[in-house]
């Protein structure tokens, strides 16, 4: 009895250790964020070839996919959802082929792979709200998921300088993300300016926390808007950035070396900084 009872309890551990060892494979879930073809749809196709040739989804709504039904969370960070964030989404194909064709001729191409968002969201608009409640307006506006860009349907009408800006907002919000994650590429262009942070510009200099009143520009910063007559305060690094980025991404080279020609620290700074954004693989527009 007890030689039969022994023979069980080894056929049971065999059996048990055979089924550890040779798991069921779990059902394949497809990435949701993967286009399909659709030759129905001119604008579905465009978007089917894109990916096919980038590996960006283009989007142009939250549905994902219908079955099962998959949303897109425009707002979603690793830390946070943005509940702020509003889209509101186009309806016209035109509109959506407009928008396919400018991420592919005007965004992709600045953009190496390691910038390039997860996904990209045409969008009739994207805003959100201040802290006295008043909307905001954004021309684009990066998620985890997605990069979502508004306006999508004025595109095709916006005049050059309206269209350089735009382009800068779009590629401004990819790259602040980046550089927030590679502070050390920037130590050379902050130390420039790093004696003039935080400080206030007034007179000859001669009051406790003050700097002699001169152009910014004297100092390697760019005017902001945030000036005075005989004063202004000039900011810390992370306004300094974020003020260079809105002239770089706008300026060509010739433009910004004629229009700073008077200043080497700003010439200086602008070398720095493009070397930087060439490190990261982005290519000035």
């Amino acid at each position: 009895m007890k030689k039969y009872i022994s023979l069980l309890l080894l056929t049971a551990v065999l059996f048990s250790c055979k089924k550890d060892h040779t798991p069921a494979p779990s059902a394949s879930i497809n990435d949701p964020f993967i286009r399909m073809d659709n030759a129905a749809s001119d604008a579905d196709h465009q978007i089917y070839l894109l990916y096919k040739s980038t590996g960006v989804p283009v989007l142009y709504t939250d549905t994902l996919t219908t079955s099962p039904l998959t949303l897109l969370n425009v707002g979603y960070h690793i830390t946070s959802y943005d509940s702020l964030v509003t889209v509101r989404y186009l309806h016209s194909q035109d509109d959506v082929l407009s928008g396919v064709n400018f991420v592919k001729d005007e965004i992709l191409p600045s953009l190496g792979a390691g910038l390039r968002p997860y996904s990209i969201l045409l969008a009739d608009s994207v805003y959100t709200y201040n802290i006295y409640k008043q909307q905001v307006i954004l021309n684009a506006y990066l998620g985890l998921q997605t990069l979502a860009v508004g306006r999508v349907g004025e595109i095709k009408t916006m005049p050059e300088d309206v269209l350089k800006a735009y382009k800068k907002d779009i590629f401004k919000n990819i790259l602040l993300t980046q550089l927030a994650q590679h502070d050390d590429l920037l130590k050379d262009f902050y130390a420039v300016s790093a004696a003039y942070y935080n400080k206030y510009a007034y007179g000859d200099g001669s009051y406790p926390g003050y700097i002699p009143y001169q152009p910014k520009e004297a100092y390697g910063l760019l005017t902001d808007g945030t000036e005075y007559p005989g004063y202004y305060p000039t900011g810390d690094q992370t306004t300094d950035l974020a003020n260079y980025l809105d002239v770089v991404l706008v300026l060509s080279a010739d433009e910004f070396a004629q229009k700073y020609a008077d200043y080497p620290l700003v010439l200086t700074k602008y070398d720095l900084l493009v070397k930087v954004l060439t490190t990261l693989e982005f290519k000035m527009p």
